[in-house]
């Protein structure tokens, strides 16, 4: 479709929705808080459709489309209007002929809605929602090349790829692999650790006679028998699960297809490497040097250096040391052919590096050498967050960053030049960048305010580094001060949690609940308040079947947003087990030890109920001897 869609609009939760259902449909879209900003977009960028608030701070919404019918490039650009004002159809023609508006969005409005406004905007097969790809043929740089695309388009979806009849589908979620799934035999988990020489044939295959008969996952069968532990079992399934994805590398012939998406299944053992991560391992596991060649050999004059957007430039690719170290000097004015001269007895390892960093589009090329070349700015770990600490840097960044305006989020004066900004925006774009979060059992919620801080921070940094907009942006801030969003309600919600938390802990459940229900209220799709909240209910009153319901529905609701975090999985088996549901008990205990293979007490839980299992036929045994003794 590749239709860009631009949403100006001041209601976070509005640009959201509206970007969310956009890009299902298939669109491209770019959103803005603010007027002066969105317009100056419009001036200079290509769109084919904007959504404005009628109500914006700084500039309207009818001033932004009066001033966009003046300029030949957006005389004719579509502009829908976003409003709750206006009802009657008389009213909507009058404000189409005084702002100049093509259509309007009405408050409160649906899907439905939405989709019928586009369908009157462009052709039909314009906004056809089907936009899966046709079946195309692998090539051998298919699968690296086709990451990064869905990558750099955020997709959700499934990639489909067959060779002869391997079949595998790749879960992509706004971007990531997350999950694999093969039909080729030889990637079982049993046949993976036997041929890590981790596990026996004859274990394998006693732990799939003990899995078929129990009805369990082979890996809890492995628990069981004494042969891993539940850590070894979870880094064997994320082993397992990446190697399917890697080996895909391998494939020169067959097909593939992207089916777009949003729902697929949330319990699965998550892929813990970034896109390019997983691009710099296949190639370097897969690739044969007639393929480095061919590939490289077109670019062999370009300059290489990093590439200047911080989306791509600072994606963890988990590079050795000499990877870094030739990444580092990749600053422009060196061709590639050049740097591969300067490493004669490592050239391969050089290749895949240099191939892995331009596919991942952490470098870029260029036909003539860099001028002027600022100092590399790429030196220094990331700052790396330890599971306990997650939460509150995120808060504590997310309320510094968002409740300032453009100078204070960089951390600048306002009379800084564009070097400075460029300088502190590189090391906040290193921070926050959405890469560094991967794998850390983000809720929705989380992950939500990491992507909104990067992109804000990406947003003062366009304004502060052009001194004209930087010098419009400081005016503003002098005639009005930017409308500052609201943090009190995110920070209230997370204060009425570590309450909630605190109570629980004393054994005081009612009045946990009633605190944990506030932080939900305040926040209601944040999974862990709606986790503990849940179980606070439940221990309040265990033995009432109301408590048991409602809780066990805001467990669920919770797994929904967050299907990783272990004490969701481990709440569920009680509250089963509670209403005598010992299967469902059973599998939740199961995901729980899957999620957290140091917890202990799924597994505890599991061990007791294998005990029960194991001890039924001897108990009947013994009671069927008695009776016959008795006769």
């Amino acid at each position: 479709m590749n239709k860009n869609i631009l949403i100006i609009d001041d209601d976070r939760d509005l640009r959201d929705f509206l970007q969310q259902a956009l890009s299902a449909a298939g669109f491209q879209v770019e959103t803005c808080d603010r007027g002066a900003i969105g317009l100056r977009k419009l001036l200079t960028e290509d769109f084919q459709l904007v959504l404005i608030d009628i109500n914006m701070p700084e500039i309207s919404g009818p001033n932004i489309c009066r001033a966009l019918r003046k300029h030949d490039n957006t005389r004719n650009l579509p502009v829908v209007m976003i409003t709750a004002t206006f009802h009657s159809p008389e009213q909507i023609a009058e404000a189409k002929q005084d702002y100049g508006a093509d259509d309007f969005l009405l408050k409160p409005f649906t899907g439905t809605d939405l989709q019928h406004l586009l369908e009157r905007v462009f052709s039909p097969d314009e906004t056809a929602e089907d936009t899966t790809q046709q079946i195309q043929h692998l090539s051998d740089y298919t699968v690296p090349l086709q990451l990064q695309q869905l990558y750099r388009e955020k997709a959700t979806g499934l990639l489909h790829l067959q060779r002869g009849d391997a079949k595998k589908i790749i879960y992509i979620k706004e971007g990531y692999p997350v999950f694999t799934r093969s039909n080729v035999l030889s990637e079982c988990l049993g046949r993976m650790l036997v041929k890590e020489g981790v596990i026996t044939q004859v274990d394998c295959d006693q732990s799939v006679e003990k899995s078929k008969e129990s009805g369990r996952l082979q890996g809890t069968a492995l628990i069981e028998m004494g042969l891993l532990t539940p850590q070894e079992v979870q880094a064997a399934l994320v082993r397992q699960v990446t190697n399917k994805l890697l080996s895909t590398f391998a494939w020169r012939s067959g097909t593939y297809q992207f089916v777009p998406g949003k729902d697929f299944k949330k319990n699965i053992t998550r892929i813990k490497l970034t896109p390019a991560a997983l691009i710099m391992q296949g190639i370097d596991q897969y690739w044969i040097p007639k393929q480095l060649d061919d590939f490289l050999y077109p670019f062999s004059e370009d300059y290489l250096k990093q590439s200047s957007n911080p989306q791509y430039r600072f994606q963890d690719i988990e590079l050795s040391k000499r990877g870094e170290a030739i990444f580092k000097t990749c600053l422009g004015t060196k061709t590639l052919d050049r740097i591969l001269q300067q490493h004669p007895l490592a050239r391969r390892e050089v290749q895949k590096v240099l191939a892995a960093l331009m596919i991942s589009e952490m470098l870029e090329r260029s036909t003539i050498p860099e001028k002027g070349v600022i100092d590399d700015l790429s030196e220094g770990a990331g700052t790396e967050i330890i599971d306990e600490k997650l939460r509150h840097k995120i808060l504590d960044g997310y309320k510094r960053i968002m409740d300032s305006d453009y100078f204070e989020a960089l951390g600048l004066g306002r009379q800084c030049g564009p070097g400075e900004a460029r300088k502190a925006y590189y090391r906040l774009a290193k921070e926050y960048h959405p890469d560094r979060f991967l794998g850390s059992g983000l809720s929705s919620e989380m992950s939500s305010k990491v992507k909104e801080m990067f992109q804000y921070i990406t947003q003062a940094y366009t304004i502060l580094s052009d001194p004209d907009t930087c010098s419009d942006y400081l005016d503003e801030l002098v005639a009005g001060p930017r409308k500052s969003i609201d943090i009190n309600q995110v920070i209230e919600a997370e204060t009425s949690y570590q309450e909630g938390r605190a109570l629980l802990k004393v054994r005081r459940f009612s009045a946990a609940a009633k605190a944990l229900q506030r932080s939900i209220e305040l926040s209601p799709q944040e999974s862990e308040y709606m986790t503990f909240f849940a179980w606070a209910l439940f221990k309040s009153a265990p033995e009432k079947p109301d408590a048991q319901n409602q809780a066990l529905e805001v467990l669920l609701a919770s797994r929904e947003i967050n299907p990783s975090f272990d004490l969701t999985h481990l709440y569920l088996g009680y509250v089963y087990q509670s209403q005598a549901k010992e299967r469902q008990a059973e599998k939740s205990f199961e995901m729980a030890v899957k999620a957290n293979p140091n917890g202990t007490e799924a597994l505890r839980e599991l061990r007791l109920m294998n005990l029960r299992r194991e001890q039924a036929p001897q108990s009947k045994g013994m009671f069927n001897k008695f009776m016959k003794k008795k006769d």
